[in-house]
């Protein structure tokens, strides 16, 4: 199966982590990620709302470069890059205003976009695509007895008439997931919240009040580490941990790892291998999965 695969910037810079544990175990699936040519920053979060035009015609361009491709599916590790071209895609098709200033923007450039190309998370394609039993067929190592709390966020689900996956505050994809490694999904009540990255260049104290929010709710439902989607929320919620700890006055840690570092874990390779780091490294050796 082959899928063209759009990382963003951060999985190609601060996580990249995320991006070698996607492709570690798209190769163990069987999955060709074809990496889009050239691809440009998506502007999800910003550009948007500074200029609403160029952010469609900066995500058309990389659809544009998928079609181009002769492949009408890209996939993405990143929920803000999902939810960037995705609103890019129904604003064209579906405000016709936008679609007109658009087409004036790009009428000098190379770019075309047919609208043939859907951009899908690359959770998507391993539940819809590739498939749970799939998946349950290369588990080598069960992680029977970590309890996993399945994280989502919020870009990733929502708005549900542009995400068009899951019903956006009772999500499951995640707990089948997990649940396909052995270990038990545990779900909690800020699931579904922002992690509360895009504050930390304006609000830094209600970003990581966010993130505390996340991690505590997760510990206080039992869980032992945490999952996600997402290469911001990575960068959120694993490395702000000391800060987490020294702001809130807390003593324990909640690792959070993205959701195919742990079907990594489960298809066999190692934490190092996967770029899994000591916080969530100490997890696993107690519960006896590395």
């Amino acid at each position: 199966m082959k899928v063209a695969y759009y990382p963003g910037c951060a999985t190609h810079g601060l996580s990249k982590d995320v991006d070698i544990a996607t492709k570690k175990v798209a190769e163990v699936l069987g999955l060709e990620l074809v990496e889009v040519p050239d691809w440009n920053c998506c502007g999800g979060g910003f550009l948007d709302e500074y200029d609403e035009v160029a952010h469609v015609a900066l995500n058309l361009r990389n659809l544009s470069q998928v079609e181009k491709l002769g492949l009408n599916k890209m996939a993405t590790p990143c929920s803000v890059c999902l939810h960037s071209h995705r609103l890019a895609t129904y604003k064209y098709k579906e405000d016709k205003e936008i679609k007109k200033k658009v087409d004036k923007r790009l009428e000098k450039t190379s770019i075309k976009f047919d609208g043939k190309v859907s951009a899908e998370h690359i959770v998507w394609v391993l539940i819809r695509d590739v498939g749970i039993e799939t998946i349950k067929k290369n588990v080598k190592r069960s992680l029977n007895g970590l309890k996993v709390g399945t994280y989502y966020g919020c870009q990733m689900l929502r708005p549900e008439q542009i995400m068009e996956f899951e019903q956006a505050y009772n999500p499951h994809s995640l707990a089948d997931l997990v649940s396909a490694t052995g270990a038990t999904p545990v779900i909690f009540p800020t699931m579904t919240s922002c992690c509360g990255f895009p504050l930390m260049g304006s609000n830094p104290k209600a970003g990581l009040k966010l993130a505390y929010n996340v991690l505590n709710s997760a510990k206080e439902a039992g869980a032992d580490i945490i999952v996600h989607p997402c290469s911001l929320c990575h960068l959120q919620l694993d490395s702000l941990q000391i800060k987490i700890q020294s702001e809130f006055n807390v003593k324990w840690t909640m690792p959070a790892i993205y959701v195919t570092q742990l079907l990594g874990l489960a298809f066999g390779f190692s934490p190092e291998e996967l770029g899994i780091g000591k916080l969530a490294m100490e997890v696993l050796r107690v519960k006896g999965v590395i």
